[in-house]
């Protein structure tokens, strides 16, 4: 067996990875007993695309990169969601792929598929190790090579993602003996990367402040991110500035700082002269994708002055194609920059969004009053029974758009979703990863469809601190809440998928604690789902699709 492979798994360990997610397989052997010769972690998880989900999730808790392994052939294509998502969400995956001998490709030989730059343009980087043979290793080369994609992965080329490590492996694949040989040397002297200063320039910085000192209307909108306690002491200090409006994501980690915590309904119901108000002349942008719709159709029909977008890269991001000026910088240092700046004393721009929210929540108010069960009632009544310092992982498609409309985070929550492809495939497999390496109650808020298709991740043993919420519809009901497929009800069965299958037993057949409701009367009396963490749990609200489908029209036309 090829030694190189211990340094590989010991240049990893030294450069702080502490978690491996492992999949099965032959070729992979190797790396299998070289990983499992450290102190890392080892996690064995059978479906790689669960498993590169898993390995998400951890990494996006942890803050620091988490390996990912598998074996040679189709196996490495099964990694390619979750990456993607990670290239997208800026999260740390190390993803070493185990290949046959390059002599062997495409000579009909089992198991194996072109894996060399497979990840294209959704990984930072591609690496290919030497098809070495036993006892000519390059110790050195395979030292360099993974701390240089380990440094790739941490962001300190500006930039956080996933990196690919293909590493073709001669057999024999097995050792004739456990453990590492002598002459597996870790070099003492290992290449750097040279990292990139992300300084903006002047000219850029005076644009930023002759702009900040002259518009009356500011508007600061912050997208997906996760926690940073330096964001949030630079958004303190503007949220108390009149001329100044925040507007936070529901993914954000910083709803707390949000001006209109119901910006997302607010913009959904106003009419063209509250908007005109609500209009700005300065935007400064940063952070990932926000999910309104609302907000995205809104921005996109404006025209200010300025738009600032903030972001360490050279990437521009233009989601609302009115960018004015593009700043390659650290956020922080642009929002302490501005803050230090004295604002418009005179000016009502964030007391108007105030009122128009006040005007939203009691209309929410007149709403809720009516106790009906639908999705959107029992949202807002499980919000309200999570309790503090939770970790919440979000589902896609309607479940989190009813929790940007509602516009109940807690701040002591940390709140995650997979909104960099905006896919339901790994949305369990994420939530299940997470609640590995946090001590937190994590509860995932899903569908059903988005659970079902991703019920591989139920295969393992389950954390105790998992909390699984099931919003059951019968299939896929946010298709009927959207225009366009609600216009085709001959065809609606292709949008939606009807299904017959029983969470209660799914739940059963993974030793879940299984829990359901069809009322809000019923949901109130649930307690242990949401106070006992001695297991994990699973609780199903069932929902009539219809009658959902009529709740939410009110609720998004109930008058103001």
């Amino acid at each position: 067996m090829q030694q190189h492979v211990y340094t590989i798994a010991k240049t990893c360990e030294l450069a702080g990875i502490s978690h491996a997610i492992i999949c099965p397989g032959s070729r992979s052997a190797p790396l299998v007993f070289a990983f499992n010769n450290t102190s890392i972690q080892c996690i064995s998880i059978v479906d790689e695309r669960s498993a590169a989900y898993m390995a998400l999730g951890m990494a996006q808790q942890l803050n620091k990169p988490v390996a990912l392994i598998c074996t040679s052939g189709t196996a490495v294509l099964n990694f390619f969601p979750a990456i993607a998502e990670a290239f997208y969400q800026q999260i740390s995956l190390l993803v070493l792929t185990a290949d046959r001998p390059p002599s062997l490709l495409n000579q009909q030989d089992g198991q194996m598929i072109m894996q060399q730059n497979v990840y294209g343009k959704h990984v930072l980087k591609s690496y290919e190790l030497p098809c070495y043979k036993e006892g000519e290793e390059n110790h050195a080369n395979s030292a360099n090579t993974v701390h240089e994609a380990i440094q790739l992965v941490n962001g300190e080329m500006g930039k956080k993602g996933p990196v690919h490590i293909n590493i073709p492996l001669l057999e024999p694949l097995y050792p004739t003996k456990i453990g590492m040989d002598n002459k597996v040397l870790i070099p003492k002297q290992i290449n750097k990367v040279k990292t990139r200063q992300q300084n903006v320039n002047t000219t850029q910085t005076k644009n930023l402040t002759d702009a900040w000192k002259t518009c009356r209307k500011k508007l600061i909108i912050i997208g997906q991110s996760m926690p940073n306690t330096q964001l949030m002491s630079a958004l303190i200090i503007l949220s108390a500035q009149e001329d100044v409006v925040i507007i936070a994501d529901v993914l954000s980690n910083q709803f707390k700082r949000n001006t209109s915590t119901l910006f997302d309904y607010l913009l959904l119901r106003a009419d063209s002269k509250t908007l005109a108000e609500l209009t700005p002349d300065c935007i400064v942008s940063l952070g990932g994708p926000v999910l309104s719709k609302a907000l995205k159709t809104w921005l996109q029909q404006l025209s200010p002055t300025y738009h600032f977008r903030v972001n360490a890269g050279d990437m521009l991001v233009d989601t609302y194609r009115n960018v004015t000026h593009h700043l390659n910088a650290q956020p922080c240092a642009i929002l302490n920059l501005v803050g230090l700046i004295s604002s418009s004393s005179n000016s009502t721009y964030a007391a108007f969004w105030r009122a128009a929210n006040a005007v939203m929540q009691q209309t929410q108010q007149r709403y809720l009053l009516q106790h009906n069960w639908s999705e959107t009632d029992a949202m807002c009544a499980i919000l309200k029974r999570i309790p503090d310092a939770a970790n919440l992982q979000i589902g896609n498609s309607s479940i989190i758009r009813y929790i940007s409309y509602l516009g109940q985070i807690n701040p002591s929550w940390i709140v995650n979703g997979n909104r960099g492809t905006s896919g339901i495939d790994g949305c369990t497999s994420t939530a299940v990863g997470a609640a590995l390496v946090n001590n937190r109650s994590t509860y995932l808020l899903t569908g059903d469809i988005a659970f079902l298709y991703d019920i591989n991740a139920l295969w393992h043993k389950l954390p105790n601190n998992l909390r699984i919420i099931v919003f059951n519809n019968q299939g896929g009901g946010i298709f009927q809440l959207i225009d366009g497929p609600k216009s085709h009800p001959e065809l609606l069965d292709f949008f939606t998928t009807p299904h017959q299958q029983s969470i209660k037993q799914i739940a059963k057949q993974k030793h879940l604690d299984y829990y359901y409701c069809d009322s809000l009367s019923q949901l109130k009396n649930i307690n242990p789902f949401f106070t006992e963490t001695n297991s994990p749990k699973l609780l199903e609200l069932k929902f009539n699709r219809t009658q959902n489908d009529k709740a939410f029209t009110l609720f998004k036309h109930i008058n103001i």
